[in-house]
């Protein structure tokens, strides 16, 4: 839920001391623009572009782009993340790059991808951001440890006792929610990370949940610790941004006869590789259907060294591509996942995909689909799929149709887009103009014709008008998100540039 800031009051500015401003100018809340820094969390971080909460949001800038004609994105990301993976090669996207926590020479790093913030990282974040004179309105913060000490860190940034409203929201971006049966296999998570994360995530100024079923689950398991009311409080603004995937770019077609059975990613437990191997066994006994395995992890010899299996171990993703062109048949048995992407990429190719029944399909899966079935009825379901061709493929077109609506990349950037914009213009309608902003306004009168205001130009300018000589902001009563709230209430908007911000007349 948006934070309730203070209700809208009524203001009015001079007309006989401030004639150029005397009238505060109707908007639309498109031309509300927004600074928001993006936290993701790579999984794996030695291959920035295997990780899809990457893609995801990089998905969701390009969107941002296309409909904000000013919004500017900060990226926090390590080193070798490629500019071309978050489009940091645009003028409206900053990266800001910094080794995370930890020491990659050391062992255990994977611990880590999801933990806290090195002093390097905030040490980037003020040379790009505060040094140079920005703020930000959002932002999106994908791991799960750390928030306590980041969002301590940002206040530190923005007087945040002398600001009208909130100068930032901080949002809970759940990738991937770790509830008791995850974890059940993990040699580092126990209860107390889960209940942490959850009250990580309620406690944030908001929460986007990639899967729909893990709103449920927090939902479900939160309410054991946390009062009911709280969590449903977190619930009711919370959005679900799902996992965008572009299908223009996979070619849906069907083989006349299936003759490959294609298994692809990782090799993880909750995968159930042994159960995606007995099928293709079954496949092959029964109809002489070949195996292709593509993975970019090793692949074990239990699972490669079968005469109908043909293995690619640490496949890239042109031999993951190939891979899809070539198959016929998919088979999905994990446990839990949220928003897979591959298996719906391979359904996209044309291969028709079957899937264990577990609640987290049906996010992006008809309730209705037909080739669902329990882990020891995967096998029975692939072979009738096969029996039955014709009809497999019509129920797996079916099944692209629905995911292709509910993956949209313009809905969900849509989706995300709406949340950052409307939290803004809650605090923008709640800011309440007043005589603390008199030395801005004058120091706006001052430049009536000025099509372009730098704000620490204009910060300056202000030290004209205050009766200690300086600047508005050195005042413990007047914080820099106030200057920006004020010059958004007068009728300007922030243009969007790198460094240090120009605001530009509506």
């Amino acid at each position: 839920m948006l934070n309730s800031l203070g209700s809208v009051l009524p203001f009015s500015i001079s007309a006989e001391t401030f004639k150029p401003l005397a009238v505060v100018p109707c908007f639309h809340s498109a031309d509300l623009t927004m600074r928001v820094l993006l936290i993701p969390e790579l999984y794996r971080p030695d291959d920035p572009t295997a990780n899809g909460t990457l893609g995801d949001a990089a998905t969701w800038v390009e969107g941002w782009l296309d409909r904000d004609p000013a919004l500017h994105v900060y990226w926090l990301v390590p080193p070798q993340v490629p500019d071309g993976a978050i489009l940091a090669d645009r003028e409206r996207v900053t990266a800001i790059r910094a080794e995370p926590l930890g020491d990659s020479d050391a062992g255990g790093t994977h611990l880590f991808t999801e933990g806290g913030y090195s002093w390097a990282e905030l040490a980037a974040l003020k040379r790009a951001v505060y040094d140079r004179g920005a703020y930000l309105d959002v932002v999106v913060d994908q791991r799960r440890t750390g928030r306590f000490d980041l969002r301590k860190w940002l206040c530190q940034q923005t007087d945040l006792w002398a600001a009208d409203v909130a100068p930032f929201d901080v949002i809970a971006n759940v990738h991937d929610l770790q509830v008791p049966f995850k974890y059940r296999y993990c040699s580092y998570r126990d209860e107390f990370q889960s209940r942490m994360a959850m009250a990580g995530a309620v406690f944030a100024d908001g929460v986007w949940f990639k899967a729909g079923v893990d709103a449920d689950r927090l939902r479900e398991r939160a309410t054991e610790v946390l009062r009911p009311e709280v969590v449903e409080d977190a619930l009711d603004g919370a959005i679900e941004t799902g996992s965008p995937i572009d299908f223009s770019g996979f070619e849906e077609s069907y083989a006349d006869a299936p003759e490959v059975l294609h298994l692809a990613g990782s090799l993880w437990e909750k995968k159930r590789a042994d159960r995606l191997l007995a099928v293709g066994e079954r496949l092959h006994e029964e109809f002489g259907v070949e195996t292709l395995l593509t993975s970019m992890e090793e692949i074990p010899d239990e699972y490669a060294s079968p005469e109908w299996v043909e293995a690619f171990p640490e496949a890239d993703r042109e031999t993951y591509e190939a891979a899809l062109r070539r198959g016929d048949l998919a088979v999905c048995a994990s446990e839990y996942e949220t928003m897979a992407r591959t298996p719906f990429e391979q359904a996209a190719s044309g291969q028709v995909l079957v899937l264990r029944d577990e609640p987290w399909i049906y996010d992006c899966v008809p309730d209705d689909y037909r080739l669902v079935g329990d882990p020891d009825e995967l096998a029975d379901v692939a072979v009738s799929a096969v029996r039955n061709w014709d009809r497999a493929v019509r129920e797996n077109r079916r099944l692209v149709a629905h995911v292709a609506r509910v993956r949209d990349p313009d809905r969900s950037a849509r989706r995300t887009h709406r949340d950052l914009r409307e939290r803004v213009e809650t605090k923008r309608e709640s800011y309440d103009l007043g005589p603390h902003d008199d030395p801005v306004r004058a120091a706006l009168a001052d430049s009536p014709g000025a099509a372009e205001l730098s704000l620490d130009d204009l910060r300056e300018r202000t030290a004209d008008y205050t009766d200690d000589a300086l600047p508005v902001t050195e005042s413990a009563d007047y914080a820099l998100a106030d200057l920006v709230y004020a010059l958004r209430s007068l009728g300007y908007r922030d243009a969007g540039n790198p460094g240090t911000p120009t605001f530009v007349r509506r």
